[in-house]
């Protein structure tokens, strides 16, 4: 049982000139201490290298700096380092792994067409498994695709839980998880994974926003809101906690903070994105006719951002226009718009869910038939 307890403490007097015997002797010591609380497989882990080229590692640790950030510039150098570090060491499979992970979130966010970014976090993904296929990783990352663009829902499974059979601590494997367990409708055991993957990655911003996003889609948006609060604290600027935080005021009734948040939106995401929430907010808060005038400039624009389709597709279930919502998400659904996967909790479709159109949507992905969560 873990608790408390210290169970070894040292100092490391040692220039970092050679981070990789820094590794290793802190590694040894470590294993020396834990001799009878280690597996041979725990060893084994413990003294693994992914890489004996110092450049490369370094080179990596500047890719998953900026990834983590999850801007559309920020994933580019992010990719453009991880590549960088491939061409140092190409037998570094988690470089590879984190180009996977950089297409992966460049075709979540519409930064990239899914149809162009998916197939290639795929490839390398496969990639970093030829070379080492007890990476957890790119496992992980292989489950983003399976669930996110392919809607394997068998093979996302077992990725998920070969990567945390491999890497019981690894945060965003568990956030993953929890991503499947939720749309398969098991929330329980979804929510208690959300909230491992912060605790094991406190710091994460991405991983605080995610655990927000259940919270809202749950209806726990007072929670919701004080996750985005500690998000925000990690990373004023982060994306994604910006653009849930449009949806959780708005349904905390605070249209006004909702609409301003919007424009901080804007800020970060170049496109029609921001106005389409805009369009949405505006129907959430009675103002129809403002929110149709928004819908009727976008749809004179020659292509929309993925995520505009979501954002339109819930200003038409609002205000109650069912053919036109259905429009929107048969598009999204024809781009493999990621968020799509929560299509049976988005609380913003409540007004269509008895469509028939629903159900073939959800039938057609392979989700489960489900209402909203109950709030807990």
């Amino acid at each position: 049982m873990v608790n408390d307890a210290q169970l070894w403490g040292g100092q490391f007097n040692r220039k970092l000139d050679d981070i990789f015997e820094v590794q290793e002797e802190l590694a040894c010591q470590i294993s020396e201490n834990l001799r009878l609380r280690l597996t041979p497989e725990d060893e084994k882990r413990l003294s693994k290298r992914s890489t004996h080229n110092r450049e490369a590692y370094q080179l990596l640790l500047k890719s998953q700096y900026h990834m983590n950030k999850w801007t559309p510039e920020a994933l580019q150098h992010g990719m453009e380092y991880a590549r960088q570090a491939i061409e140092a060491d190409p037998g570094y499979a988690e470089a590879y792994a984190w180009v996977s992970g950089a297409y992966s979130l460049l075709g979540f966010f519409g930064f990239l067409p899914a149809a162009e970014a998916f197939p290639k976090a795929k490839a390398a993904a496969l990639r970093a498994l030829e070379i080492d296929d007890s990476l957890a990783e790119a496992h992980t990352f292989m489950a983003v695709v399976r669930v996110f663009y392919e809607w394997d829902w068998l093979a996302a499974e077992q990725a998920c839980k070969r990567a945390i059979s491999l890497s019981p601590n690894l945060a965003f494997a568990h956030s993953v998880w929890s991503d499947w367990l939720f749309i398969m409708g098991r929330h329980k055991e979804a929510m208690a994974e959300a909230h491992l993957a912060v605790e094991l990655d406190p710091l994460s911003a991405g991983l605080n926003v995610r655990l927000g996003h259940k919270l809202h889609l749950m209806g726990n948006n007072d929670r919701a809101l004080e996750q985005i609060q500690k998000a925000l604290e990690l990373d004023p600027n982060f994306p994604s906690n910006h653009i849930l935080l449009v949806h959780v005021y708005a349904w905390k009734g605070m249209y006004e903070e909702s609409l301003a948040t919007c424009e901080k939106v804007a800020s970060l995401y170049r496109g029609t994105f921001s106005r389409a929430l805009r369009s949405l907010i505006l129907a959430l808060a009675d103002k129809t006719d403002e929110a149709k005038k928004i819908v009727n400039e976008l749809k004179k624009q020659p292509r929309l951002d993925p995520l505009s389709l979501i954002s339109l597709a819930e200003t038409y279930s609002v205000i109650g226009e069912k053919t036109e919502a259905f429009e929107f998400l048969e598009a999204a659904y024809q781009e493999r718009v990621g968020v799509m996967i929560f299509l049976n909790s988005i609380p913003n479709f409540k007004n269509i869910r008895a469509d028939p159109r629903y159900a073939d949507l959800l039938r057609r992905m392979g989700l489960p038939q489900s209402l909203l969560p109950t709030p807990s």
